[in-house]
Formats: structure tokens, sequence, C-alpha cells
């Protein structure tokens, strides 16, 4: 039977995820890890395994991030010897991007225009496609830019996820991904085409690397209900809880559908083998 487990913690490993992950892989089951964090790629990610985890052996085609999906995604749609996308991330995600041969600006700080400079600004047609993620250097400017991309030149919105809070700390989360995107959708009208959990599309790439998945034998594990739990109802599969993320112990009974199982920590997933 196949996992796929949404679980890797930043920084700071999440108590229990290194021998619960190790016992999984003792079982010979299939772990896949299926993250919407942009700010990481996958080595950077096999690194974290390697140092924090002290996991070996997780190959790059078991990692899944929701950035490179998006890359996937427009890989398959755009023309990458005269299209560009505008992004609105942070660098990682460039480098994602760049490694399936796309062209994208817009990284990094930049300065406040005034009203007046805009109605002279220049578009750059060659901008097909507006990729807007958490951004720590986001402002009016990038949201003006990004609108008139879309608003004039037609350009795709897409997002790579839905996330609405970053955890920092064990007692503390910051606005994400969902912050970004909302004033653009705001003014545009529209919502963006969402390429990492809670939306099947992930499933289905997935599935085309590792071939047909029993959804029946899957479970999918994560911290976050709005995101993890509801990816894997969408995609049909049982789901586990863990109480380390944005999700509180306080909150599952408010949830119209339950998870399957709703785990404190990791560590409690060894023990259920």
């Amino acid at each position: 039977s196949s996992g796929i487990n949404a679980e890797y913690g930043g920084d700071n490993p999440i108590a229990g995820a290194s021998r619960a992950i190790k016992t999984l892989q003792a079982h010979k089951k299939q772990v896949i890890f299926v993250s919407n964090n942009c700010g990481k790629t996958i080595d950077q990610i096999q690194y974290k395994f390697q140092t924090l985890l002290d996991i070996e052996n997780v190959p790059s085609r078991n990692i899944i991030t929701s950035a490179v999906s998006s890359a996937i995604y427009l890989k398959n749609k755009m023309n990458i010897a005269t299209e560009k996308v505008y992004l609105i991330a942070q660098n990682s995600f460039q480098q994602s991007l760049a490694e399936f041969g796309i062209q994208s600006v817009g990284l990094g700080p930049v300065k406040p225009k005034d009203l007046s400079s805009w109605a002279v600004e220049e578009i750059d047609e060659s901008i097909k496609y507006v990729v807007v993620s958490y951004d720590p250097y986001f402002n009016h400017t990038k949201l003006t830019q990004a609108y008139l991309y879309i608003s004039e030149n037609n350009a795709e919105f897409i997002s790579p996820d839905t996330d609405n809070f970053f955890s920092v700390s064990p007692t503390r989360k910051i606005p994400g991904s969902l912050s970004v995107q909302a004033g653009l959708t705001a003014v545009l009208g529209k919502k963006p085409t969402i390429m990492g959990k809670p939306d099947p599309f992930l499933f289905e790439l997935i599935q085309k690397e590792h071939g047909k998945i029993d959804v029946s034998k899957t479970i999918m594990i994560g911290d976050n209900y709005s995101t993890d739990m509801a990816f894997g109802f969408n995609c049909g599969m049982s789901t586990g809880l863990v109480l380390t993320g944005n999700t509180k112990s306080e909150d599952v009974l408010k949830f119209e559908r339950q998870p399957d199982f709703v785990l404190e920590g990791l560590g409690n997933l060894a023990e259920k083998e």
C-alpha cells in the first residue's frame, strides 16, 4: 500500500517524524511527500531529510511540491521559447521553474510607483502567465503589475496553493499565500487556478509519476485540515490529521467532515503500525 505524507516541518523537526517515516519504510510502504511549501527546492528538502531527520533514502520522485506541479503545468501549456511568467514568490520558486526551462520575472523588492507612472507603463507582451505565492516583498506595485498582465495581456492567473497561514513556531502563525492572492482575486473578480493541495491536479501528477495508486490503501497524513485533509477527501484517500500545525484538537469537532484518524503527533503513527 502507499502512504502520502505532508510532514517535514521547516527547520525544526516535528517530534516523531523520523521514527514514523522509518517505520513506514521498514514495512515497505511507499511514502510520498507532498508539500505546498514553495520556499524550498527538491534538493533543499532532501538535505533537510538527511540533516534533520537522519533519512537518506528519499528519492526526488517521491517529493512533490506545488512549485514543481506549477512548473509541470506551465511547461505543458506555454511556449517556453517566447513566453514568460510574472512571478510573485520566493527565489526557490524561480529555481524550480528554471529547472523546466521556464523564464520568469518579478522576484525581489520593487519600489512603489506613483499613479501617473502607471498611465504610461509599458506592458511586456511576452508575459502570458501570472503565478502568485507567498512573497515577503509583496506590495501595491507588484499587485498592480500582476493585474495589468492579467487584464491587458489576458495572462492566466495561477497559484501554487491556498494556504491561509504558515506556522513559524509552535505558538505563532502568520498570513500565507492566500493573503497575497486575495488582492488580485478581489480586483479581478475571479480565483486563480490552483496547483497544490487540495486540488486533485496534484494527485494526477503523482499518479503519472508512480502509476495508478490504489486510494483504498492510501492515507493522506498532514497537519492542516483545509489543505491536507481536503486533499485526501478530494482524492478519495483515507485521512490522518496530526495536531502539530494550524489545526488544533478543539477545532476538530467543528468540521463538517471528520478525518479518519486524529493523531497528537507523528510518533503516534508508528504506534499504530
